[in-house]
């Protein structure tokens, strides 16, 4: 029967894309925090000076970042819940069916 559709949807890549966009996220979340840990390897002078700018910098970006990875995650999970539940009614169909 999957022959004859016209849509094939690999449920287990989203879930496993769902799972590394988790991942990704929570790491995006965390880099703030080592910002003061880094701090002392980067020495001082204009070395430091220009680490500490980049990373209020990119700050900004990285809000960015983290609301289009949020979207892009809940799109996914949005899809994995109509398939899954598309799928979940047509079985159900097929199956009073065939009684």
């Amino acid at each position: 029967m999957a022959g004859d559709s016209d849509l094939i949807v690999n449920v287990e890549l989203l879930v496993s894309s769902e799972s590394s966009l988790k991942t990704i996220k929570n790491e995006f979340e965390g880099l703030d925090k080592r910002k003061d840990s880094m701090e002392k390897e980067w020495g001082s002078g204009q070395i430091a000076d220009a680490m500490s700018d980049f990373v209020d910098n990119w700050e900004k970006y990285r809000e960015e970042l983290l609301g289009s990875i949020e979207t892009v995650q809940k799109l996914v999970t949005s899809t994995i819940d109509s398939f899954t539940g598309l799928d979940k009614e047509l079985a159900d169909s097929t199956r009073k069916g065939k009684k």
